[in-house]
């Protein structure tokens, strides 16, 4: 079959195999590039049992962690973020944490936030964090907050249960967690 002397059964077939090739070594390259080292490094931190990496659009990934309990989320975070930002390089990407919440520890967030984003605007972190211990308190419920020049870090455990909330502090210059990191 041929159009103004072009075979079309070539034309469509170099087509194919051209698309083949382009998305072939796109895969190659976002697997050997970062994907594969990435892998590594969470599989060998002993917090995370499980992860999956999403291509989010417009250059940024989405990593997303399901983690243990820990004693102390900003360090484990940390951990994380800095694997993380290593193999990524100049990439952007969010980190979203998984945890093992349930009704009453999402119902203590929802009570607390407030505080949170109050002290991102005014600054009273001390306040913010005697609140939600009252908070934590009133409900049974432990709760650490910990505070770093990126992120607010809230933990709260409830028996078998844990929430971890990462909340990104606005820096003039940097941006929440700078190159794309930080989230929940």
């Amino acid at each position: 079959m041929q159009w103004q002397g072009i075979k079309i059964p070539v034309v469509a077939l170099a087509l194919v195999i051209a698309l083949a090739a382009f998305f072939g070594s796109h895969w190659l390259y976002k697997s050997l590039s970062f994907e594969e080292p990435l892998k590594k490094e969470l599989d060998a931190n002993k917090l995370v049992t499980g992860y999956t990496i999403e291509d989010s659009g417009a250059g940024q990934y989405q990593v997303s962690v399901a983690m243990k309990k820990t004693g102390n989320l900003m360090l484990a975070y940390r951990q994380i973020d800095d694997a993380v930002k290593e193999v990524m390089g100049g990439k952007q990407y969010r980190i979203k944490l998984a945890d093992q919440r349930d009704e009453q520890l999402t119902e203590q967030y929802y009570q607390g936030h407030f505080a949170v984003y109050e002290a991102l605007v005014r600054g009273n972190f001390r306040e913010m964090a005697g609140e939600l211990s009252k908070l934590a308190e009133r409900a049974g419920v432990e709760s650490k907050v910990y505070v770093d020049e990126n992120n607010i870090y809230w933990q709260m455990s409830h028996g078998q249960h844990y929430l971890y909330e990462v909340i990104p502090r606005p820096l003039s210059g940097a941006g929440p967690g700078n190159a794309g990191s930080g989230g929940r």
